[in-house]
């Protein structure tokens, strides 16, 4: 292993937070994974204007995700067309569509729900936490997040980039890259992990 290649950050103690805050307490995210009467497992409410919270274009092998808006407008882009969702309508992304999400407002806040693999909920937690968590933490210290702790996140998420070229190639591509630089560099060769205890603390019941 070699993780002294590795940069160092200074992780920001966040697993006890719910709500999770990030970018001076602009964004907030409150988790029910511990709350099966809860339908969505998460309710976000995403700043105006450019954010670290607008994920890249992507896909899911497995998961099924569905969003319902609360307040404001996301903007939606699905297999390359953009759709206004406004306050009370909901958009679900199938398995395999290439998609992604923001705030389409510069002086609004969004708030919308989210729910993913009912089976998979703490995962889900995790790795929200996780990655948002991460990301913050690299903006306040000024430092590019890095790809191969990016990818090993997405590894254990069901999350894969969205590669030009036809699908029948691109797909596998994408899980291949996903494999390659998440597990094989970032966490075998430069001993990153796919979720910190600073982010994220496993529910004992």
């Amino acid at each position: 292993m070699l993780s002294f290649l590795a940069p160092r950050l200074s992780k920001t103690p966040t697993a006890t937070q719910n709500p999770l805050r990030t970018e001076d307490s602009q964004n907030a995210f409150h988790f029910f994974a511990a709350d099966p009467s809860v339908e969505f497992a998460m309710k976000a409410h995403i700043k105006p204007g450019p954010t670290i919270h607008v994920p890249p274009y992507h896909w899911h092998k497995y998961q099924t995700e569905t969003f319902l808006i609360h307040s404001g407008t996301m903007r939606a882009t699905q297999e390359g067309s953009d759709k206004i969702i406004p306050a009370g309508q909901s958009i679900t992304v199938e398995p395999g569509l290439y998609h992604t999400f923001y705030n389409n407002s510069m002086t609004e806040n969004l708030s919308f729900s989210t729910g993913l693999d009912p089976m998979e909920r703490e995962r889900d937690e995790a790795f929200f936490r996780n990655i948002y968590s991460y990301l913050d933490d690299c903006r306040k210290a000024g430092k590019s997040p890095h790809i191969a702790q990016l990818m090993l996140f997405l590894y254990f998420f069901d999350c894969y980039p969205a590669l030009p070229g036809p699908k029948s190639l691109s797909r596998p591509l994408s899980q291949v890259l996903v494999f390659v630089v998440g597990i094989m560099v970032g966490k075998l060769l430069l001993g990153f992990k796919e979720s910190y205890p600073e982010y994220y603390q496993r529910k004992v019941e």
